[in-house]
């Protein structure tokens, strides 16, 4: 296993004690077997419950590919960013972003990782089994941005997506730290970026087996608006980014 590996597992934590242990059991045990060379950076913001006390527990059993750092609560996006830098410091080759509550199902990533050169950034697109309304506020969030934004990303907050850490490390880089879905605005800045080869899987998105979504239904409306405020804000500050086209954010892979 070399000092820098080829691929670092992004994983941001919040009040998951219920199922972080099984998580990251099965993430590691679909790793070890598609790509060996890896890290786990699970990063706990700001828990109240006992998820760090079982994510450093679990560290000391499986060694150093599983990293554990914790910080002040910051919101999910702001982690995810905080994961993707440290990849690009590091220079490892590809970033896997995952969620920790059990949604994200790790038979899928098999075929991220076998098609992952010819693209910079691979999106699962998800069949939601989540609940009805989950599934609205995604097809809520897609027109919202090809409204406001002119973008037509089929996925934009999905959180399983495989990067290419030297093209899309410096594009999350742009992203300010009081953005609270950065997910979504990396999305919205690939997309508008000239030269970006982007794909999809398709993927099942599970129940949650714990913990609380970063955004609650009842807060939808007003976070939207908010993401709408500053985008606007984000792409004045991002004009070299403005290369938008008339594609999809993601292309079949069928």
């Amino acid at each position: 296993m070399s000092s820098t590996p080829q691929l670092l597992v992004v994983m941001p934590v919040f009040n998951e004690q219920a199922s972080i242990e099984k998580v990251i059991r099965d993430w590691f045990a679909e790793l070890d077997e598609r790509v060996g060379d890896f890290r786990l950076l699970a990063i706990d913001d700001g828990s109240v419950d006992a998820t760090l006390e079982k994510l450093r527990m679990l560290s000391d059993e499986l060694g150093s590919r599983l990293e554990i750092r914790s910080r002040p609560n910051l919101g999910h996006g702001q982690t995810c960013l905080e994961g993707y830098r440290i990849a690009a410091e590091r220079g490892v080759p590809h970033i896997l972003q995952i969620d920790s509550d059990g949604q994200c199902d790790p038979a899928f990533f098999e075929a991220f990782w076998a098609i992952r050169e010819p693209y910079d950034v691979i999106y699962g697109k998800r069949r939601r089994e989540d609940g009805l309304r989950r599934i609205a506020a995604s097809i809520v969030l897609r027109w919202l941005l090809r409204m406001t934004q002119g973008v037509n990303c089929a996925d934009p907050n999905v959180p399983y997506r495989l990067m290419r850490t030297a093209v899309c490390g410096p594009i999350a880089a742009r992203i300010p730290e009081h953005f609270f879905l950065a997910n979504v605005a990396l999305a919205v800045l690939l997309r508008r970026t000239e030269n970006i080869r982007h794909g999809e899987v398709p993927i099942r998105f599970r129940e949650r087996s714990g913990g609380e979504p970063s955004v609650p239904l009842s807060r939808f409306a007003s976070r939207a608006i908010e993401l709408v405020l500053q985008l606007r804000q984000l792409l004045r500050e991002n004009p070299v980014a403005g290369n938008e086209s008339k594609k999809p954010c993601t292309d079949p892979l069928s």
